[in-house]
C-alpha cells in the first residue's frame, strides 16, 4: 500500500448540505462525525446528604452495582478536580460529545423531577451544572437526552399532543427549562458555547436534544405521518418559546419491541419516508434497542442489532451505531435479558461498528454500573481497564476504500470498497484515511473534512477530464 502519486484538482459541489447532516455545526468542530456516551452526572446514590444532591438522605443503590467503577473515589464522589480527570479520560477516549440525562426542570422536586432512584448518580440540576463546567474547560460539547420518569412522565404519553391538544406540553417544557439555563440566561457565558449543534438535512445548525423511549401511546400504527410530523411541531413551539432552533436525535422503539402501552413504534420501512420530511431531525440515536425485542443469544441478538441499524442507515437517515458492552441488570431489574460481556460480544459488536459506524457512534454507557453498561474501568477482578480501552478503539480513526473497478456491495470497507471518492468524502470525519486504488476518478470533489488520501498501487487523478 504505497503513496506513489496523488493529483487532484478541486472543485465545488453544488450543496453540502446532504454530507453535513448529523455532524457537528459548533465553530470549531463543523463537519466532524459525533462520538457520543451516555452519562448520568453526578456523584453516586451512596446515601449521603450532600447539598444539592441527594434529597434522600441514607437511600443508596451501591448494593445494586452489577460492574464497580475503579478507582471508586474518582468515579462517584465527583468533586471538582474529579469532574476534571473524568472528562480527560472521555477526550483520551476519543469522545466529543457527551450525551447528558436529564429528569425534569431545575424547578421540580427530586421526588417528581430528577428521580434519584431512576439512575445509578444523583442526577441534579446541580450536577448538570457542574457538567456544563467541567465539559467546557475539556472542549467537549453536551446534547441533554430527556428521560422517562417512569410513572411520572414520559414523552410518548402526550406525543404528538395532549388531551387539550396542546403540542407534547411536558416535553416542550423540560426543553425550554434547559435553554434557559444554558443558552439564554446561563450562570457561566461558556456554557451556551458547550451544548452541541448539528446540522440539519437544509445544512442547518440546530441545538441537539436527544429523546429517550421515542414511540406514542396517542397513535394509531399506521400513523407515520402524524408521528414523523410531531417532532416539527415541538420545535416550531420551542422557537415560538424561545427563538431558538433544537433538533432531535430519537430513540426508535422497534416496530417488534414490547414496550409496554405504546401504540405507534417507528419503522425504518414505513416511517422513514414521513420522517426524511421532518426537518428538525437529526438523526437516529438509541440505547440498546435490543431490550425490547424477544430475541435472546448473543448471536441472534447481534444479527438483529445489525439489521435493526441497516434498516435505518439504508433509509438514508443519519444514524449513530449504539454501542454496548453487553447488559446486565438483574439486581435492579430481576426478569430483564441479560447478554454480552463475552468475547463473542465484542467481536460482533466490533465488526458492526466497523462496517456501519460511518455517522456517528454513542456508547451505552459511561457510567451505568447498575446495569453493566460502562465505559470507566473496573475493579481488575471484573473487567480492569479493558472496555475503556474497547472504547477507545471503536473511536480510532476511520480507514475509507475507493475501487472504481471494483463490482459488488459497497461499504467502504477493504473488502467492499465504495466505487466513487464521493461516497468515500460523505462519510467520513476529521482525520480518517481513504485509500484510493490507482486509476482517473473524473470527480468534482471538494474534501469536507481534513483527511489523509493515500493512491494504492499507482497513481492516482482526481478530477478533470
Amino acid at each position: 500500500m504505497n503513496a506513489v502519486l496523488l493529483i487532484v484538482l478541486m472543485l465545488p459541489l453544488a450543496s453540502q448540505a446532504a454530507t453535513v447532516w448529523g455532524r457537528l455545526a459548533n465553530p470549531g468542530y463543523e463537519g466532524q462525525r459525533i462520538k457520543t456516551t451516555f452519562f448520568f452526572p453526578g456523584p453516586a446514590r451512596d446515601g449521603s446528604a450532600r447539598a444539592g444532591y441527594n434529597c434522600k438522605p441514607g437511600d443508596t443503590n451501591m448494593g445494586n452495582y452489577t460492574l464497580h467503577p475503579e478507582p471508586e473515589s474518582l468515579h462517584q464522589n465527583w468533586s471538582l478536580s474529579d469532574q476534571f480527570s473524568v472528562m480527560n479520560m472521555m477526550v483520551d477516549a476519543g469522545i466529543n460529545v457527551i450525551t447528558m440525562s436529564s429528569w425534569g426542570e431545575d424547578f421540580l422536586g427530586c421526588n417528581d423531577g430528577w428521580v434519584t432512584g431512576a439512575a445509578p448518580m444523583q442526577v441534579s440540576p446541580q450536577a448538570q451544572n457542574e457538567l456544563f463546567d467541567a465539559a467546557a474547560t475539556r472542549g467537549l460539547l453536551i446534547a441533554p437526552l430527556i428521560e422517562t420518569r417512569f410513572n411520572l412522565w414520559s414523552m410518548r404519553e402526550e406525543f404528538p399532543r395532549w388531551t387539550d391538544g396542546r403540542v407534547s406540553p411536558g416535553l416542550v417544557s423540560q426543553i425550554v427549562n434547559l435553554i434557559g439555563r444554558y443558552l439564554q440566561n446561563p450562570s457561566k457565558p461558556e456554557w451556551a458555547r458547550a451544548w452541541a449543534q448539528v446540522y440539519d438535512q437544509d445544512g442547518l445548525p440546530r441545538f441537539a436534544v436527544g429523546l429517550i423511549h421515542t414511540a406514542s401511546d396517542n397513535l394509531d400504527g399506521d400513523r407515520h405521518s402524524a408521528f414523523a410530523e410531531g417532532f416539527d411541531l415541538v420545535a416550531a413551539e420551542v422557537f415560538k418559546q424561545t427563538g431558538i432552533r433544537v433538533g432531535f436525535f430519537l430513540d426508535a422503539i422497534a416496530a417488534n419491541g414490547n414496550i409496554p402501552n405504546a401504540t405507534f413504534k417507528p419503522s425504518s420501512r414505513f416511517t422513514a419516508p414521513s420522517l426524511l420530511k421532518t426537518k428538525s431531525l437529526l438523526g437516529i440515536q438509541c440505547f440498546a434497542p435490543e431490550i425490547w425485542v424477544d430475541e435472546s443469544g448473543d448471536d441472534d441478538i447481534l444479527a438483529w442489532k445489525r439489521g435493526f441499524l441497516v434498516g435505518w442507515i439504508s433509509a438514508g437517515i443519519p444514524t449513530l451505531v449504539d454501542v454496548s458492552p453487553g447488559y446486565d441488570a438483574h439486581l435492579v431489574f430481576p426478569d430483564s435479558k441479560r447478554y454480552g460481556l463475552g468475547e463473542e460480544w465484542f467481536r460482533g459488536m466490533t465488526s458492526i461498528v466497523n462496517d456501519l459506524a460511518r455517522g456517528g457512534m454513542i456508547y451505552n454507557s459511561w457510567n451505568g454500573y447498575t446495569e453493566a453498561m460502562v465505559g470507566t474501568p473496573t475493579r481488575g477482578d471484573e473487567r480492569g481497564t479493558m472496555l475503556y480501552e474497547w472504547l477507545k478503539g471503536l473511536n480510532a480513526q476511520r480507514e475509507l476504500f475507493v475501487d472504481a473497478a471494483r463490482m459488488g456491495p459497497q461499504s467502504g470497507t477493504a473488502s467492499e470498497p465504495f466505487r466513487a471518492i464521493g461516497s468515500a468524502n460523505d462519510v467520513s470525519s476529521n482525520g480518517d484515511v481513504i485509500f484510493i486504488q490507482a486509476g482517473r476518478y473524473p470527480e468534482g470533489i471538494r474534501f469536507t473534512n481534513r483527511l489523509r488520501i493515500v493512491a494504492k498501487d499507482g497513481a492516482v487523478t482526481i478530477g478533470g477530464r
